[in-house]
């Protein structure tokens, strides 16, 4: 510029030299830089002073125009070139914007050239497939499981639209799977042409496992429900045989005691008996089911049952299947009854035996587990605490998973008609349930089956109650026992079992006919149906005490403690006997309630 200058004074005409400075500040705008742009031009204005002066051309119109033009023009320079140093900056600050979001991203983020080839890898890609950015830039996608096929179709569709989220597998580093959603975009040059593509990868591994324990949880709690609605079925159904069973039961005694049949009818009437404790049984196993069979529940060691059940355990199983036992280092006590942890054993390892009709192996073991809240919805049945854990391993046949769903409910079975009832698993499941535990069955058809059952942990007790051996009854001395009984045979029977023993008896059909025999009678006990259509026994019992409030009353019923608490809101702590009873069973019953009530009776005369 100063050359410039320099030749427009010597110039006889400087209009070239004055175009030569207002260009000056043009030019310097590409530097983006307004205080060399400004700079720039006070330079120019002042070579053009110097210049106008030099020749004289101060006062001319012209000239001054000229001056004021590089003065414009230079200002016009600095505007656009902050314009330009702004736009850069903002651009500067977009890339490391973008750049830090690619950095930080929870998905993985890798661009690759049309070819496959990687040329950016971020560090979620890092962590979800396990190669370093230094690993995998420059080598192909192939490395993820990427076919050709795949990558020409993506650089193909990509040309015209995005591709949207579509699951796929990939592979990582170790060669494990790795579920992905993937989508995909093309990268634009200057030109609108594709240059790479960029693809975004979610790990879906722990979505996935999220579905999988949401998709448990509903499957165990839907079948808690399930088996909810099917124990109080069983539990009705189990009410209405045991008094058709009470009259088969007591009547058959008569008949026995009575010699109504020689040689072979006597025979058939053992029979019939036999067929009918059978049927007694069956009908309490529909009860443990229902979660309604009443239980003695006792502090018992885990290990004691499992250490003592593998020698009577071992024979049933054959030579052709091993056994094995593992117990916990320290005691595990848990509240149960003694016979019926016996029985969960027992039909557990006999399922495992039928299932490996070949051969194989089962392993018992228990230890000592602590359930959080996190585990409430995979055990919907139970609380948070510590429990022991009763594990029943067998290489067997396994099951599919629309048989393991339904293996508890009663009379459920995939044997044949000859080898089982249906009810083995189904009182197993009553049983743990009503200790408050909780079962689960994990099975792979070819692989084998494993029960998991979780049990309470109970602190131990010191002492422990002792059975003593039944004796017989009592007879009576002409105590007045009220019976009300809506089933007719059920009355008949209990009327005929209490006379032939020395009790006086008045019958009632309802409980208003029984308010009607207690308004002319004095009664010693009052023996009552709970569930009745006209007036339940309890309402009945409290009318009656009313006129008579010392007087003892025992409940019978074919529904047991748990169900009539439950439903009815009978007191488990009334005298209750269940149905089906012996005629032994019913006058020890009455005789124990005699005695309790008698020195109260008559401690308050």
């Amino acid at each position: 510029m100063t050359v410039a200058a320099v030749a427009a004074v010597l110039s006889p005409s400087p209009t070239l030299a004055f175009s030569m400075m207002a260009a000056g500040p043009c030019l310097a705008v590409g530097a983006s830089k307004p205080r060399a742009v400004a700079a720039i031009g006070a330079y120019a204005v002042v070579l053009t002073i110097w210049i106008s002066t030099a020749k004289g051309l101060w006062d001319m119109t012209a000239e001054t125009k000229r001056l004021l033009l590089i003065i414009g023009v230079s200002a016009l320079c600095i505007g656009l070139a902050r314009s330009r140093q702004v736009a850069e900056e903002h651009a500067i600050e977009s890339r490391a914007r973008l750049a830090e979001i690619v950095r930080s991203s929870g998905d993985a983020i890798i661009t690759s050239a049309l070819d496959g080839s990687i040329t950016a890898w971020n560090p979620a890609a890092e962590r979800i497939y396990g190669y370093t950015a230094q690993e995998a830039i420059g080598r192909s996608i192939a490395m993820l499981g990427v076919t050709q096929e795949e990558i020409a179709l993506m650089a193909r569709m990509t040309r015209h639209h995005h591709i949207d989220d579509f699951v796929t597998e990939r592979k990582r580093k170790d060669g494990g799977p790795v579920p992905v959603s993937i989508s995909i975009v093309g990268l634009l040059d200057r030109g609108g042409r594709i240059f790479e593509v960029c693809a975004t990868h979610r790990d879906l591994t722990a979505q996935r496992s999220m579905e999988a324990r949401e998709r448990l949880m509903s499957e165990r709690s839907a079948q808690a429900e399930r088996l909810e609605s099917l124990g109080r079925l069983a539990g009705g159904v189990a009410h209405d045989f045991n008094n058709l069973l009470a009259i088969i039961l007591n009547y058959t005694d008569f008949a026995i005691e009575q010699g109504a049949g020689e040689g072979s009818a006597q025979d058939d009437l053992n029979r019939v008996r036999g067929a009918a404790d059978r049927a007694r049984m069956l009908c309490r196993q529909l009860l443990i089911f229902a979660r309604c069979e009443p239980t003695d529940a006792e502090p018992i060691d885990l290990n004691l049952i499992l250490a003592d059940s593998r020698d009577l355990l071992a024979p049933m199983l054959g030579e052709h299947i091993e056994l094995t036992v593992h117990r916990a280092k320290e005691p595990l006590m848990v509240a149960a009854e003694r016979t019926k942890l016996d029985q969960v054993l027992l039909n557990l390892i006999i399922n495992a035996r039928d299932a490996m009709p070949h051969g194989g192996s089962v392993a018992a073991e228990v230890s000592a587990v602590e359930i959080d809240r996190g585990h409430l919805g995979v055990h919907p049945g139970i609380r948070p605490g510590h429990y022991a854990e009763l594990l029943v391993r067998d290489t067997g046949e396994g099951m599919a998973p629309e048989i393991a769903a339904h293996i508890f409910e009663p009379f459920f079975t995939t044997k044949s008609k000859d080898r089982g009832t249906g009810l083995g698993l189904a009182t197993v499941y009553g049983i743990v349930t009503e200790a408050g535990g909780d079962i689960a069955v994990e099975s792979e058809p070819g692989v084998g089956t494993t029960f998991r059952l979780l049990l309470p942990i109970a602190a131990d007790t010191a002492g422990q109650a002792t059975e003593s051996a039944p004796t017989r009854p009592p007879v009576a001395h002409g105590q007045h026992v009220l019976v009300v009984e809506d089933q007719d045979d059920v009355r008949d029977l209990v009327v005929r079992i209490l006379k032939e023993h020395g009790y006086a008896v008045t019958a009632a059909g309802d409980g208003p006919s029984a308010l009607e025999q207690v308004e002319h009678k004095r009664f010693d006990l009052l023996l009552t149906d709970v569930v009745m259509p006209a007036m339940p026994g309890p309402t009945l019992a409290n009318l009656i005490q009313q006129s008579q409030p010392r007087l003892p009353v025992l409940f019978m019923s074919g529904y047991t403690e748990g169900l009539l608490s439950a439903d009815h809101g009978v007191d488990r702590e009334l005298a209750l006997i269940q149905k089906p009873f012996t005629a032994d069973e019913l006058l020890d019953r009455i005789h124990h309630v005699l005695a309790v009530s008698a020195p109260e009776t008559a401690g308050r005369r």
